[in-house]
Order: structure tokens, then sequence, then C-alpha cells
């Protein structure tokens, strides 16, 4: 029997939200999400390997490289309406990934989700200082990212191009007939009205109401206590000899959820620089106003 593969897609952005849409609509009946997040098949279609930034090696791990692979991923399928799947690199590197998800899914509907590019941009800096990644200011990291582009790191490290949306999102406007783009200031703002304008999208149950409704998920931040968000998050011996007996008490979402409230409570935001902000507001300016003519949507709040 033939797999079901995705009619939909999160293409991104990176950090912005796209973990926490994921989550909610996993917890939908008539929606199949793949097991794995950002596993990244449609870019490692084109990507060069290995990638060559601090930690990226553990992370092109997770990349599902083959179309076999692929399509196991969705073997659990069994009468959604909706299978889905999210990769937030596909919209940075959208002169490629239209391509292959036309040639490997067809026609399928489109989630994008934006935040504003400077708090996106620090995001993704923290989130690397938060797995022990990212070493230098974050003005310096700015100043090496071109750098860092030439030497083929994860696109993670691109803080400032990954937030240049305006051409990313008129490319699948133009490229499939069903897009619909979020804002991430709307899903802290009211995540179920938006989770549940996603569901009519998807033309699914739109009176579901997912328990995680409002949890974050992957935050970035600086961990407080460096052991205890090692213990949280990497492996080792008592972890391995405990996790089957937790396995046995707590189901799996209720695991994560734990385990995703106790990562937050051990981190502290770090404070970006009013003159980098200043600047960072400068190079993106043209950007967010093409951007917001092209959605129809007030980003002027990004520009404050």
């Amino acid at each position: 029997m033939a797999v079901k593969l995705p009619n939909f897609l999160i293409v991104g952005a990176a950090k912005a939200g796209t973990t926490s849409l994921y989550y909610y609509l996993k917890e939908h009946p008539e929606i199949y999400m793949s097991p794995i997040k950002e596993h990244k098949f449609i870019t490692s279609n084109f990507l060069k390997f290995p990638f060559k930034g601090i930690g990226d090696d553990l992370v092109e791990k997770n990349i599902i490289k083959n179309f076999e692979s692929y399509q196991k991923l969705f073997l659990g399928v069994k009468n959604e309406k909706a299978i889905g799947e999210a990769s937030a690199d596909n919209l940075y590197y959208y002169k490629k990934s239209i391509n292959y998800i036309k040639k490997i899914l067809g026609e399928v509907k489109i989630i994008i989700i934006l935040r504003n590019p400077i708090d996106r941009a620090f995001s993704a800096y923290s989130h690397l200082m938060r797995d022990n990644r990212e070493f230098l200011t974050f003005e310096d990291a700015l100043k090496q990212e071109e750098n860092r582009k030439k030497k083929n790191w994860e696109f993670i490290w691109y803080y400032k191009d990954v937030g240049f949306y305006y051409n990313q999102v008129k490319a699948y406007l133009e490229n499939f007939s069903e897009v619909k783009v979020y804002l991430y200031d709307d899903l802290k703002k009211d995540p179920l009205s938006l989770v549940q304008d996603i569901y009519r999208f998807l033309e699914v149950d739109d009176s579901f109401i997912p328990k995680s409704i409002g949890e974050r998920f992957n935050v970035s931040g600086v961990p407080k206590n460096k052991f205890l968000h090692e213990f949280l998050t990497k492996p080792n011996p008592v972890k391995s000899a405990i996790k089957p007996l937790v396995k046995l008490i707590l189901p799996k979402e209720t695991r994560q959820r734990l385990l995703n409230k106790l990562l937050q409570k051990n981190l502290k935001k770090p404070e970006m620089k009013p003159e980098t902000r200043e600047y960072l507001k400068g190079l993106y300016r043209e950007d967010i106003l093409k951007l917001q003519d092209l959605i129809k949507k007030d980003l002027s709040h990004w520009l404050k």
C-alpha cells in the first residue's frame, strides 16, 4: 500500500513559533504530524554536507537524507484528513525548496509564521547560547555571519539573513495556491484563535482545543544552571536508568510538557543593546515595509 505523504507544510520562519504550532496541530485527532520536527528532508536534496558550525554535527545526525526514510515518517497515518510536517529552513532556502516540494509532494497547503526579524535574530542567537554553541557577543556574531556562511555553517547561525522575509514569502505566494501567513505576535496574544484558524485552513474540526495551547516550546535563553540544563537535555546514566519507569508512569505528551516547563524555568533572557536594535531596524526597514504591503498586515510595530 502506498504511503500517504504530507498535504500541508509549516515552512518557517525559524524561531517564530513553528515548534509550538507543530505541537498544537499534532494534538488534533484529524491531523497527522511527522514524528520528527526539523528533519529537513526537502533541503537535504540540495544543501552541501557536512555543516561546519559548532554543534552542527549533532543537528545533521537528525536530518533525513533519503526518500525511503522520509516515507517512513508517515507510516503511522491512518484516516487523518491533514498530513503535515514542519522544517523551518524551507522558507529561508525558498529558491530551491519550492521546486523540491512541488517535485516530491505536488500542490500542498503552506503555513508561514513570521516574527519581528530583530527579535528573531536575537532569539536564534540566544538559542545557540542556550545550547552552549555560541560564544561570541551578539554584535561580534553579526559581524561573523558572512564568514560563517562561507564556511558552510548551518542556517540557524545566519541571524541577519534569515529575517529578510519579503522575497521568501513572495515566492511561496506566487508558487502555491493555498498559503497562510501568520504573525508570532498573534500567536503570543491569542494562540487558540490562531490555531483554530489553521484548523479551518486545513479543513478539520476547528472547535478542537489542544491541551498544550498557550504553552511555548523550544524557548531561547541562557541557562541559569548549566548543569541542570545539560542534565535535562543530554544523555546520561541516571536518565537512562529511570527512563523505563518514567515511560510506564507518564504518557509521552505529559513527559514532553513537563520537560519543557523545567527547561523554561531554568532560562533567563539576555538583553540586546539598544544601539544594536537600532542598527537592525535600519537594516530591515525596507524589507519590512515591502512585506507588510505584500501580506496586507500592519507591521509598523516591528520598527518601533
